[in-house]
Parts: C-alpha cells; sequence; structure tokens
C-alpha cells in the first residue's frame, strides 16, 4: 500500500481521473500523504541572463529589486494554489492530508525530481492518450515512466 503519492497535476481530464485514483489508492493508508504538484515554466527573474538582459534593455537599472521580483512570484504562486485548490475540492473535499505544490520548471524532469527529493512512493499521473508515436516524442507521461526510480502508475 502507498501512503505517499505524488500527483503531478495540470487541470485536465486526465490529471483529474489521476487525482481520483490516487485518492482511492491511499485510502485505508494509516498516515496517507497525497500532494497535488502544478509545474509551471514561470520565468527566473533571479537568473544572471534577465539581468544583464534588463540592464542592456534600460528596462531596469543597475540594481535589481530583488524583493519586489520575489513579491511577484509569490503572488503567482498563491494565486496559482487557489485556482488548483478551487478546480480540485470536488475530488479531495476536506481531506486534510492533500497539499498542493507549485514548482517552477520543465515538467518531465521537475516531476521526477520532486518525487526523488521528497521520497514519495509513487507517481500518479494521467495520460492524454496520444499514442504510441507521440508517447515516444514527448509525452510527460513517457518521460516520467523512463527517468523515474518509484513506482508510477499512468491512469487513462
Amino acid at each position: 500500500m502507498y501512503e505517499k503519492v505524488l500527483v503531478p497535476f495540470d487541470d485536465s481530464e486526465p490529471a483529474r481521473k489521476a487525482l481520483q485514483s490516487a485518492m482511492e489508492l491511499v485510502q485505508g493508508a494509516e498516515a496517507p500523504q497525497l500532494t497535488v504538484l502544478n509545474v509551471v515554466d514561470w520565468h527566473d527573474y533571479n537568473a544572471e541572463t534577465f539581468k544583464i538582459a534588463s540592464r542592456m534593455s534600460g528596462v531596469l537599472g543597475d540594481s535589481l529589486d530583488m524583493n519586489a521580483i520575489s513579491e511577484i512570484g509569490d503572488e503567482a504562486e498563491v494565486r496559482e494554489t487557489d485556482r488548483i485548490a478551487k478546480s480540485i475540492a470536488d475530488i479531495v473535499g476536506d481531506a486534510a492530508f492533500v497539499d498542493i505544490a507549485i514548482v517552477n520548471g520543465s515538467p518531465h524532469d521537475t516531476i521526477v525530481a520532486y518525487a526523488n527529493d521528497l521520497d514519495y512512493d509513487c507517481i500518479v499521473m494521467g495520460h492524454r492518450g496520444m499514442g504510441v508515436i507521440r508517447g515516444m516524442l514527448g509525452s510527460v507521461a513517457f518521460s516520467v515512466l523512463q527517468k523515474a526510480n518509484r513506482p508510477v502508475l499512468v491512469v487513462k
């Protein structure tokens, strides 16, 4: 039985089905923990390339207000967390063991890294059903299956 389950979530119908399956999977576990992971590709305003480009274009001066930039990212994360919470409320109800995590990065690598770093028992994710060729050419589910070193349940 799995107690600590990660569910990558992009608000698609396959992701919603995966979340439903994950809820069933942890049912009856002694101390279930389910994390709904939303991977976003926000700009990294702390990156040196952003700082240099900003200065060169004259948009920002020599000193960046990193606190202001950080606040913008924090606000975006709060808005995204609220949006996801509303979207999954009909599936998770008031389950106290469900958390939402918003992480910046490429979905393929971020999902696997997050699962490894926080030692999840299983990854449960949706599959868009685009066929074998499409899956081999870049499906997130296919990539996670190839890279993960833990069980992955792909829900259609």
